[in-house]
């Protein structure tokens, strides 16, 4: 019996869109965590990656793969941690501004305006620095799932303040054989003006399978 964690953008033709989609969406995932607890202390690592490889969000990647048997994972887990990279790499749907929808572009989503928290507890702000290493919540406790107002999605949620970390809208419950999917959603989040062409935070969610 194996645990698998899949990734998916989830992606919607919609008519008359005026902001840019991405055609191709690469993230960077190198550690799972759960949590019991809805305000991520205690986590237990499902699966780390020695050699951290871009994955193609569009190609559904297995990113981790564990064997409850020898380990039972069983349980309801309150909130989900993933280790990743803040950087993306994208390409957008059409040419607009900035934005060449030839042209592979890459993006940090961790700014200064952020804080990083590490498992341990240790934070930090994130810097103008490529491809730092940052770690996304994801907790029943958190009040939001919109990357406009989930303000510090990389540290957890807190009894005074339940708007750091990602709204999970359920537990993730794990009872031998069972899989679960990291959504990354961006539709909408491609900046084109400016100096160049970004991406805004995607929109992150979890669901049981």
């Amino acid at each position: 019996m194996k645990i698998f964690w899949l990734s998916l953008l989830v992606l919607f033709a919609r008519p008359m869109q005026a902001a840019l989609d991405p055609v191709e969406l690469k993230a960077k995932i190198a550690a799972m965590y759960l949590s019991r607890s809805p305000y991520c202390s205690s986590p237990i690592l499902v699966f780390s990656k020695s050699t951290v490889y871009q994955y193609d969000v569009f190609g559904f990647p297995t990113l981790g793969v564990t064997d409850n048997k020898t380990r039972s994972y069983d349980g309801s887990y309150y909130c989900i941690i993933f280790k990743m990279s803040e950087q993306f790499s994208f390409r957008a749907n059409i040419f607009e501004g900035n934005c060449n929808m030839n042209d592979s572009h890459t993006s940090d989503v961790c700014t200064s305006s952020h804080t990083n928290t590490q498992i341990d507890g240790v934070s930090s702000s994130c810097t103008g620095a490529s491809d730092e290493t940052v770690y996304l919540y994801l907790s029943t406790a958190s009040n939001s799932n919109d990357p406009d107002l989930a303000t510090q999605p990389f540290s957890p949620p807190t009894v005074g303040d339940t708007s750091k970390g990602i709204k999970l809208n359920f537990p993730f419950t794990v009872s031998g054989n069972v899989s679960g999917r990291l959504i990354i959603d961006a539709i909408n989040r491609i900046n084109s003006v400016g100096s160049g062409c970004s991406l805004s935070m995607p929109r992150f969610s979890f669901v049981n399978e």
